[in-house]
């Protein structure tokens, strides 16, 4: 247990924040679990993720059938799960102030007018955060190895956060 003194929230927030990448989880036609690595346009999360994605492609149509999804973030501190809801925002203005033409040019190379903008409204995060000392980490892993101590090595923190 780390003496970080950051709410849940904001735990939440700094690790998205740390990592554009993400993997976003729909439900196929068919039921099955579908996932994709995109890229976050948004850098502050308040809630609510963006993604740029084709217009036309499997994500938006996953997501016209079915708007539940999960989201996951891993950067080097930790990792986060966002559940929530999809949907998708045509907005043109969205799209230009998001596009990056140094990343979206490759996904889209007839330009901007190919994409759209996915919302996706968190309904609720987990985490596992390890940002306090990696050094008070490895050195709590490797002494429940060699003491054999039935208690769990202190990774960091983890916990629910409803949204």
């Amino acid at each position: 247990m780390s003496d970080d003194t950051r709410s849940p929230e904001q735990i939440v927030a700094d690790l998205i924040a740390k990592s554009p990448i993400c993997m976003i989880t729909t439900i196929g036609p068919d039921g099955r679990l579908l996932s994709r690595p995109m890229t976050r346009q948004n850098s502050d999360f308040d809630g609510t993720l963006r993604l740029l994605a084709p217009r036309d492609g499997d994500l938006v149509s996953e997501i016209a059938t079915n708007r539940q999804v999960n989201v996951s973030v891993q950067s080097s501190d930790g990792f986060v799960s966002v559940a929530g809801r999809a949907a998708v925002d045509d907005d043109r203005n969205a799209v230009a102030e998001n596009w990056s033409p140094a990343v979206d040019d490759a996904w889209f190379p007839d330009g901007s007018e190919q994409a759209t903008s996915i919302l996706v409204h968190a309904d609720s995060a987990e985490y596992w955060d390890s940002s306090g000392s990696s050094i008070a980490h490895i050195a709590s892993f490797v002494r429940a190895a060699v003491s054999r101590d039935d208690r769990a090595p202190d990774m960091g923190d983890s916990g629910t956060v409803e949204l």
